[in-house]
């Protein structure tokens, strides 16, 4: 029997449905916990494919690289986790194909910082590279803002949280729109909608969805996302800029999707295990 790997950090609901739903389909499922054991690179493999679902962006970016050094396929690759997980690395890959974001600017200390501020105005967003759930994403409105948050920043020891993803803010009654794609076919989009008294639409933080009708001009430029970060099943987060259109906001490599199912009725975990079988069966 095909053997695949389910790799994780903590076990989630939509862990747990995607387990099923691999098993439904006819697949041995092999329960990876990432942090529980070593892998040895370029070893021999004792799966056919390996599922990445950890909540940390580097254990999955390893647990992949680990396996793609023993020949096995992962979802999603290393390099598409990479590319989306880095906020700086995926705004520069969206800009080199000429897809829309947010204006924005890189600013690797603090004195960048400051220029950006100036080129972009107030109020503008500031997030780290790398990161989820609407952690450390700063709406800023002054100069005293903004020096609050650098300074906030510098104390703390990763590097990476150091650096600051500047960005227009846009106005777009604090909700979004979160697409996913899976083997490059657009399964749907939701509005991500904040609670009260929030700007940001994280369902992590509360926000509420509702389902999009999807035009031809977003499926488009959410499936051209999904193929500049080499996805097998990502999710895309777009605004509607009042002035661009459609702009791409993040990408996601390890998707979280019970929001989305709740809004859809679309059986995500199913369409998953699919895919993976289709891959596994070639």
């Amino acid at each position: 029997m095909t053997r695949v790997a389910l790799a994780y950090d903590y076990l989630r609901q939509e862990e747990k449905l995607v387990i099923e739903a691999l098993r439904e389909v006819g697949l041995e499922v092999k329960m990876l916990p990432v942090t529980e054991k070593p892998f040895h690179i370029g070893g021999e493999p004792d799966i056919d494919l390996v599922v990445v679902r950890t909540t940390s962006m580097f254990n999955g970016l390893y647990t992949a690289a680990a396996y793609e050094s023993m020949g096995i396929r992962s979802i999603n690759q290393s390099r598409t986790i990479l590319y989306s997980g880095d906020k700086a690395l995926t705004y520069s890959l969206l800009a080199r194909a000429k897809i829309p974001t947010p204006d924005t600017y890189i600013a690797l200390g603090s004195r960048a910082v400051f220029e950006a501020a100036k080129l972009l105005g107030y109020p503008l967003v500031d997030k780290p590279p790398i990161g989820s759930w609407g952690r450390l994403v700063s709406l800023i409105y002054d100069d005293f803002n903004l020096v609050t948050v650098v300074e906030h920043r510098e104390a703390l020891c990763n590097r990476q949280m150091r650096i600051h993803v500047m960005q227009e803010y846009v106005e777009t009654g604090n909700k979004d729109i979160r697409c996913l794609v899976l083997g490059g076919e657009l399964l749907g989009c939701i509005y991500r909608i904040a609670r009260e008294g929030e700007w940001r639409s994280n369902v992590a933080l509360g926000g509420h969805t509702e389902v999009v009708d999807v035009t031809p001009d977003l499926e488009n430029l959410v499936l051209r996302a999904a193929a500049v970060v080499e996805g097998d099943f990502v999710s895309i987060d777009v605004f509607e800029h009042p002035e661009k259109g459609y702009v791409v906001n993040e990408v996601n490599g390890i998707p979280e999707f019970k929001g989305f199912m709740r809004a859809t009725g679309v059986n995500v975990a199913r369409k998953l295990a699919e895919y993976v079988k289709s891959l596994v069966k070639a």
